[in-house]
């Protein structure tokens, strides 16, 4: 990307010390892990950090963050780039639930996968994996809470955002037996809106409250922009014993705004473990480019009801609603309900599951794999889509390599899926080529790998040994002078040092010599505030430089 720094000239005195950035609260954050990590990336998260914080509103273009193909690299240094980016943790357990990526398999299926990204746990991972979500980058600022807070507290939407969450709330509360009055409902609601706060806990906490469905639901009228939570049903216990509910899973529209005046890309999250993360599509290209791209589909179905995901925090019963003789079966919202919703708000399509694509699921000796028969188990109960698809479904399991000729294969409806169109901001693919190198230069730090790509395993102590010989190095070790040519006849006793003063005139001139040749052959590096030395055999660059500019 030609000249996409030329707005960032001049930013680093804007990072502070060991590439940290400061906090609105006045603490140090370092720059630990993902993207960010890169320190040419410091100066182009400062001054975007600093640009949104000064904006007053987040009026922000639909950006999505997607990731780069990471499978076009060596599976040692993908795992390691995978290891870094990814909550390994999330994405094993949402997907051994069933709850994430069972849309996917085989080639057509590579595109739509969602990855977890790594996101910091601090009370404000529902903020940070927006911002990741959308910048590649933590809501270190802590600019989304402040403009949530605001909104809770004083924004034009929070008298309908508590209606909506007390209609919520009044029929969970019926449901375990309880009852507010109103000082108590005005209570719980103030505390709604503290938790929001981006104050710290205490003088002592390093973190912040964390964040609860409401939130999720004004955050996306902060965004304008639906928000997505991919999540298991029930919390259990080590033996997969179900100990309570898990409510955040679901569909947050952001009703109180016109859908003229909304961003159709939604925002994916993953909740895992009482923790929020971003889920992103790689980088392809159906699905970045202009307004006319593709895009991938994801389906928006409930793998164990066949339903579509709820839409939460639907109901706003109005401000003159009755709350003690109003009856709740006037305003239930049903499927159909929320499908309208759904579709005012977010792009949308019904994707065909082909028998090609089943065939591609299936195990290698023609039964179903977990995946098809998650496909199998929505077709069975998704209404007049699950009659049709069943049909072919359970066609399959007889015949999995024999596709109906009447049709080409295709089934006349599919699930209902919206589409992800993703759009990055201009300064993001410097940052992720920033981060690639960086990532390269600690891979190859931690795996001790030379020029020639040999890897090499150390012993304890002293000692040093080679997976392989090394002819090359040894060669290349053989040209280098040596670090004593003339024996002085030092002495060296434990801690102690002892010289030998007294030198020949001639030794003195053979040693004047070869100073001479040692500076003829090592200069100061090329490279412009590097404080080490080069050899003619690097064009006089340090090695450290020399192999940068090898791997660029």
């Amino acid at each position: 990307m030609s000249g996409a720094l030329s707005m960032y000239d001049g930013l680093e005195k804007e990072t502070t010390s060991n590439n940290a950035l400061e906090s609105s609260s006045g603490t140090t954050k370092k720059l630990a892990r993902g993207i960010s990590r890169a320190t040419e990336n410091a100066a182009i998260v400062s001054y975007a950090r600093s640009q949104f914080a000064t904006l007053g509103s987040l009026d922000m273009p639909e950006f999505t963050f997607s990731l780069p193909d990471l499978s076009v690299y060596p599976d040692s240094f993908r795992q390691f780039l995978e290891k870094d980016l990814i909550e390994g943790g999330c994405l094993s357990s949402l997907e051994a639930a069933g709850r994430l990526n069972w849309w996917c398999g085989g080639k057509n299926g590579s595109n739509r996968v969602l990855w977890p990204l790594a996101t910091s746990g601090d009370g404000n991972c529902l903020l940070h994996a927006a911002s990741l979500g959308m910048w590649g980058f933590h809501d270190r600022l802590l600019t989304l809470r402040e403009v949530l807070h605001n909104t809770l507290n004083v924004g034009e939407y929070r008298h309908a955002l508590f209606r909506r969450w007390k209609w919520r709330q009044v029929g969970l509360n019926a449901a375990a037996g309880l009852s507010y009055t109103e000082a108590e409902w005005v209570s719980e609601w103030q505390t709604i809106v503290d938790m929001a706060s981006p104050i710290l806990r205490n003088q002592t906490a390093t973190s912040y409250q964390s964040l609860e469905e409401v939130h999720v639901l004004a955050l996306a009228h902060v965004l304008r922009r639906p928000i997505i939570v991919i999540a298991e049903t029930m919390l259990k216990d080590a033996e997969g014993v179900a100990l309570a509910p898990i409510p955040f899973g679901g569909v947050y529209l952001p009703l109180e705004i016109p859908p003229s005046n909304c961003h159709r890309t939604p925002l994916l999250l993953a909740y895992h473990s009482a923790h929020f993360s971003p889920l992103v599509t790689v980088h392809g290209h159906n699905d970045i480019g202009d307004d006319s791209n593709e895009g991938v589909s994801i389906p928006l179905v409930d793998p164990d009801s066949g339903q579509i995901l709820p839409v939460l925090f639907a109901v706003d019963p109005g401000p003159d609603w009755d709350w003690i003789e109003g009856s709740r079966d006037l305003l239930a919202c049903e499927q159909s309900t929320m499908e309208i919703l759904i579709r005012d708000y977010l792009d949308y399509e019904y994707v065909n599951f082909t028998s090609e694509e089943i065939d591609r699921l299936s195990d290698t000796d023609g039964s179903l794999s977990k995946t098809a028969k998650q496909l199998l188990g929505v077709a069975k109960q998704f209404g007049s889509i699950g009659r049709s698809m069943s049909k072919k479904f359970w066609s399959m399991t007889k015949r999995p390599k024999s596709p109906p000729s009447s049709s080409g294969g295709n089934s006349t409806e599919g699930l209902f899926c919206i589409k992800m169109k993703s759009r990055r901001h201009q300064y993001v693919d410097q940052m992720l080529q920033n981060y690639l190198e960086c990532a390269h230069a600690r891979y190859l730090q931690d795996h001790q790998i030379d020029d020639t790509g040999c890897e090499m395993n150390y012993g304890a102590g002293k000692s040093k040994f080679y997976a392989v010989s090394d002819y090359g190095s040894h060669a290349s070790v053989s040209k280098l002078l040596p670090a004593h040519p003339n024996k002085d006849r030092t002495l060296y006793l434990s801690r102690s040092t002892f010289y030998n003063d007294h030198t020949s005139p001639e030794k003195k001139a053979d040693r004047r010599s070869w100073n001479s040749n040692l500076r003829a052959c090592v200069k100061e590096c090329r490279s412009e505030h590097c404080q080490f030395f080069g050899s003619p055999e690097n064009e006089y660059y340090c090695s450290q430089c020399w192999a940068n500019r090898r791997y660029r």
